[in-house]
C-alpha cells in the first residue's frame, strides 16, 4: 500500500498537479472538491469522464477525495444545507473516479441540537455510499446519534501531524481505534510546530505505521498531505523514496 499524494499542494491547476504526480512517480492522487477546477459543481459528466481519461494516461488512480471547508458551516443553520449539499456533490465526484475516501473536518464539540440536522444526514450518507466518510478531527472521537446512542457510520482520517501537536502518538491512535481508522494523513512536525514532510528520524514513526497498516485487511486511504510544506515538491519525492526504502520496494 503506498501513499497517495495532495495534488493541489503540486500545483494551483488540477492536471499540472497530476503531471507533477505522475512524474514524481506517485501511483495514486488525492483530489480537492474545494480547487477550482474540481469544484464538483464544476464537472459535468463530460468533464469526469476527460479527468478519469488523464488519470489513466498518467497512470494514476484518485485514491481519495478532500473536502476541508470550515467546521462550523455544519452547524450554522444558515450554512447546514450548502455544506451537506457539498459533501454529497464530493460524494459523487468521489464515486465517479473510483476513490474509496471522503475527507472532511467535523466540528469537535459535542453533539447539540444545533448540529442533529447535519449530523444525522451525514451518517445517513456514511451508510448508504460505497465511498467511505473519514473525519480528521483532532479527538478520533467515536460521533454517536443522539437518537439511538449507536455509533455511526463516519470513520476516522487519522492526521499524524494533529495527534503529535495534542502530545499524542499516531500509533497509539491507529491501534486504539481500529477500524474506525478509514484513512491516514501522513505529516510530520518540525521543531517550530509547522507541518513538515516526514523524514528519516522524525517524530513520526512512519515504519511502525506502515507494518501496522499492513497487518490490517482492510484497505485504507494513506495520504502524504503535502499543502503548508516548503518545498511540495522535493518534501514530496523524498517522502515517497523514504516509504519505498521502508517497504523493500
Amino acid at each position: 500500500m503506498e501513499p497517495s499524494i495532495t495534488t493541489s499542494a503540486l500545483h494551483s491547476e488540477p492536471r499540472l498537479g497530476l503531471e507533477l504526480a505522475s512524474r514524481l512517480g506517485f501511483r495514486s492522487v488525492t483530489l480537492s472538491a474545494a480547487q477550482p477546477g474540481l469544484r464538483p459543481r464544476e464537472l459535468d459528466r463530460s468533464a469526469r469522464r476527460g479527468l478519469l481519461a488523464e488519470l489513466r494516461r498518467l497512470e494514476l488512480e484518485c485514491s481519495s477525495i478532500d473536502l476541508f471547508i470550515p467546521p462550523e458551516h455544519f452547524t450554522s443553520t444558515e450554512t447546514i444545507e450548502r455544506a451537506l449539499d457539498a459533501v454529497r456533490g464530493a460524494l459523487d465526484l468521489a464515486t465517479d473516479l473510483g476513490a474509496r475516501s471522503l475527507f472532511l473536518r467535523l466540528p469537535s464539540e459535542s453533539l447539540e441540537d444545533a448540529m442533529l440536522e447535519s449530523t444525522e444526514e451525514l451518517n445517513r450518507l456514511a451508510e448508504s455510499r460505497v465511498v467511505r466518510l473519514l473525519d480528521v478531527g483532532l479527538s478520533g472521537r467515536a460521533l454517536r446519534s443522539l437518537e439511538s446512542a449507536q455509533p455511526i457510520a463516519i470513520g476516522i482520517g487519522l492526521d499524524t501531524a494533529s495527534w503529535l501537536a495534542d502530545q499524542r502518538d499516531p500509533l497509539e491512535g491507529l491501534i486504539t481505534h481500529g477500524a474506525m481508522v478509514g484513512g491516514l494523513r501522513l505529516v510530520d512536525l518540525d521543531e517550530t510546530g509547522s507541518r513538515t514532510a516526514p523524514v528519516a528520524g522524525g517524530r513520526i514513526d512512519l515504519d511502525s505505521l506502515r507494518r501496522a497498516l499492513t497487518l490490517e485487511v482492510q484497505p485504507r486511504s494513506v495520504v502524504l498531505d503535502a499543502r503548508g510544506w516548503a518545498d511540495p515538491l522535493s518534501d514530496s519525492a523524498r517522502s515517497l523514496a523514504l516509504w519505498r526504502a521502508e517497504t523493500g520496494i
